[in-house]
This record gives C-alpha cells, sequence and structure tokens, in this order.
C-alpha cells in the first residue's frame, strides 16, 4: 500500500461517517416549511433525494479515486457511510447506499432491483424483502466477482445495514399519508400500499390519498377523499371494491389494541343519505379484520334486492380510528324545523359517535349562524366546549358550501387537538 491510499483510507474513515452525518435532510424540513400536496413540496422532496444520493455517489468515488482498482474499498465507503449515518443522525436513509451501489456495479444494482422486486411482489412483506435483499447482495457480488475481499466487505455492509435497522425505531409517520407527528398514530408498513400497487396492478390498493370512482368504491369515500384531499381532517383510510381480494390488505395492515380499525360498508349503485352505513369499531387483530371484511360482503351477499335495484356489490373501507374525547353528528341546517341558519350538533364524550349517542352526558346542541350557540340541552352546563361547538358549526357550514348549499350530516370524532371527520352524507328533504 502506498502513501498516498494510506491518505485514502484516513480519508474514507473520516470523511465518508461525517459525510453521512450532515444532517441536511432534516434542515431542509426546518428552514423549509413547505405545506403538503403542493408544487413546492414535490421540488423540496426531489432536492432531498438528490441531497441525499449525492452523499453514496460522493463516498464511492472518493474510494475510486484512491484505489481505482479495488472495489473492496468502494464498499468499505458505503460502509463507512451509513455508520455515519446512524452514530450522528439516527438515521437509516438508504438512497445514497442505492446511489453508491449503482456506481459500485450497475450490472449488480439493475439485477438486485429485478430480483428483489419481484421477491417483495409475491411475499407482500416489506421487511422480508428487506431482509432477502441484504442476503442476495453478497452472493450477487461473489458470483460477479468471484473475489473474496469484496464478498466479505459485501456481507459487512449486509450485516450493518440489518443491525442499524433494528437499532433505529420506525418513523411515526408517513409522508404519503400527509400527517405530522400530533395528528394521528399510523399503522405500521403503511408505506407499502404505493408499493405493491406499483407491482401489482391487479392487487392496487386504494387509500383515501388517491382518486376515487364512485362507481367502485362507493360515494362515502369518494366524498373523504375529496374533503382530504381539501385539507380537512379525516383519517386514513383503505378501500376494497366488490370482487377485490382482501389479502393484500390485511396483510399490510396491522391492528392492535394500541392501533384500533375501524370498517364500513357501502352498497355501490345506491345514493346513501341522512344515517352514514353503520361502522365496526375496535379491530384490534388481522384475524378480526378479515372476519369482518367476509361478514360485511356475506350480509350483503344475503340481502335480496329488488328488481328495479342497480346495486353493483358492497364496497370495504377500512380506517384508522380515531382515539376520541368527544365526538357525534351534525347536521349543517336543520331541516326539521326547516330553519336553514341553523346548525344542528349532537354529541358529548366518548371515542367514536356510537359512544358518544349513548353517553348520558350527551346533548343536542343548536347553533345559529354566525350568531353565538344556542343550546337546547337536557342538562347543564353544555356538554362539549364552546370552542369545539363553534369549530363544529364552522365545518359542517364550510362542507356544506363545498357540495353547493346541499344540507350534510357529518360524523365527527375530537381528539383534544384535532376535529376529525368520519362520514358526510347529503341530507335528503
Amino acid at each position: 500500500m502506498t502513501l498516498i491510499q494510506v491518505w485514502g483510507c484516513l480519508l474514507i474513515f473520516v470523511l465518508c461517517p461525517l459525510l453521512g452525518g450532515i444532517p441536511a435532510s432534516e434542515w431542509l424540513n426546518q428552514h423549509l416549511p413547505i405545506p403538503p400536496r403542493t408544487p413546492w413540496r414535490y421540488g423540496a422532496t426531489f432536492l432531498e433525494m438528490g441531497i441525499e444520493a449525492s452523499k453514496g455517489i460522493a463516498s464511492v468515488c472518493l474510494a475510486q479515486y484512491y484505489f481505482p482498482r479495488d472495489p473492496t474499498w468502494w464498499i468499505i465507503a458505503l460502509i463507512a457511510l451509513v455508520c455515519g449515518q446512524f452514530w450522528l443522525r439516527k438515521s437509516k436513509r438508504l438512497l445514497g447506499i442505492i446511489a453508491g451501489g449503482v456506481i459500485y456495479s450497475w450490472q449488480i444494482a439493475f439485477l438486485m432491483l429485478l430480483i428483489g422486486g419481484i421477491g417483495i411482489t409475491l411475499l407482500r412483506e416489506r421487511r422480508i424483502g428487506q431482509l432477502g435483499l441484504l442476503v442476495l447482495f453478497p452472493l450477487l457480488v461473489g458470483l460477479y466477482t468471484q473475489q473474496s475481499s469484496q464478498i466479505m466487505a459485501a456481507m459487512g455492509l449486509s450485516f450493518v445495514l440489518a443491525w442499524v435497522d433494528e437499532q433505529v425505531p420506525q418513523p411515526p409517520t408517513s409522508p404519503s399519508m400527509g400527517s405530522s407527528p400530533g395528528e394521528l398514530m399510523t399503522l405500521d408498513r403503511a408505506n407499502d400500499a404505493h408499493l405493491f400497487g406499483f407491482f401489482q396492478r391487479d392487487r392496487n390498493i386504494r387509500t383515501l390519498d388517491h382518486s376515487l370512482n364512485a362507481d367502485q368504491v362507493g360515494s362515502l369515500a369518494v366524498t373523504l377523499s375529496q374533503l382530504k384531499a381539501l385539507g380537512y381532517k379525516v383519517p386514513p383510510g383503505w378501500l376494497l371494491s366488490p370482487g377485490d381480494d382482501a389479502d393484500p390488505l390485511i396483510q399490510l395492515l396491522n391492528p392492535s389494541p394500541s392501533q384500533l380499525l375501524m370498517i364500513r360498508s357501502s352498497v355501490i349503485g345506491t345514493t346513501l343519505s341522512g344515517t352514514p352505513p353503520e361502522p365496526v369499531f375496535q379491530i384490534t387483530s388481522r384475524r378480526a379484520l378479515a372476519q369482518i371484511i367476509r361478514a360485511c360482503r356475506s350480509a350483503y351477499s344475503a340481502t335480496p334486492s329488488s328488481p328495479n335495484s342497480r346495486d353493483s356489490g358492497v364496497a370495504v373501507m377500512v380506517q384508522v380510528q380515531v382515539k376520541g374525547q368527544y365526538s357525534g353528528l351534525v347536521r349543517s341546517q336543520d331541516i326539521q324545523n326547516s330553519d336553514p341558519t341553523t346548525v344542528v350538533i349532537i354529541g358529548g364524550p366518548g371515542s367514536t359517535p356510537a359512544e358518544a349517542l349513548m353517553h348520558p352526558q350527551t346533548q343536542q346542541i343548536r347553533v345559529s349562524v354566525p350568531e353565538e350557540a344556542s343550546s337546547q340541552a337536557l342538562s347543564s352546563p353544555q356538554s362539549l366546549p364552546s370552542e369545539l361547538v363553534q369549530k363544529i358549526a364552522a365545518t359542517a357550514r364550510t362542507v356544506e358550501t363545498h357540495y353547493h348549499g346541499i344540507p350534510q350530516q357529518i360524523e365527527w370524532s375530537d381528539d383534544g387537538s384535532t376535529l376529525w371527520i368520519l362520514a358526510v352524507n347529503a341530507i335528503q328533504e
């Protein structure tokens, strides 16, 4: 080893960890607070990706400069980059490793993408797919190079990546859902829906973040999707059309007592009004999720339809269950008394609307818009905080305005910081 290569070793073991530890992405997120679903957000995302990818490319290029004929050091540079990310940032970003791997050997990177993509698609489990790729990488290096030093370095990189993945916890939020840490707990592997949908169009899992068709998922899901796109707080949701295989969705989600799910079904081809379909709350396991989905579909199949019915099946919507402090219903107009200036709120303490409507403290509160709230209470004091009453009334009015002044009934739940919209249906006079 020459003196230049000795300096190269020192630079790799010093500069590459420092490069991995530079929190450029975190700095961008802190100093460029760009709202989601805007054109600038996509530009910022591409900038973050470019910065992370450039770190891996720079690390491998540094090693290539000092060791042009020894690719083992190229892999060692990536190991140093991963160690720097973990020690200095507690991060497990892989984009830099992928970009550096392409510079190391585009042939191996292509085979990893091809074989790994097929494997993840068949397994429909991201974590198992990741472990498979970590095992596959040293095997491909061995088959392609047949050099023991490169094989050992590849094994070391796979081991470090697997160890870091165990040490760094899963982020609590999912960018694809547009959530922030204070909004709502997301489910494990929620990002897999987009991954599997890309590889398997026949098993594409629709979500409320997609543009939906009422003929496929029902009018309720379309309404919630539209409101979510407008910025209203709607819990993350996944949709199953009639005839869709439920297994990919069941494998994707992992309900538990700390991460509850709820299910609502809707018959496609009918216009729901007044009262939304009764949801099923408190789903805590995959087994229960599968049973309830089957029950929803069986109940529709067992119900005879009239000869003039346009029903075309039942769609199932699975959502994260909000841990509400107050819940209930709100009607944007008082249809019973033909009073379009009054919002009627029925609510009280409870984690779900069904629980709140049975609570002894639940009241009907009438709000004259834009005047102050006046209540026809069953007891005193009022069952809902006055700030929450005004927030619910304002939300009901804005939703009604969005749907061209048609009166709306809304299921809502408030967790103490956020008012969540659970269901919206037009009220037919």
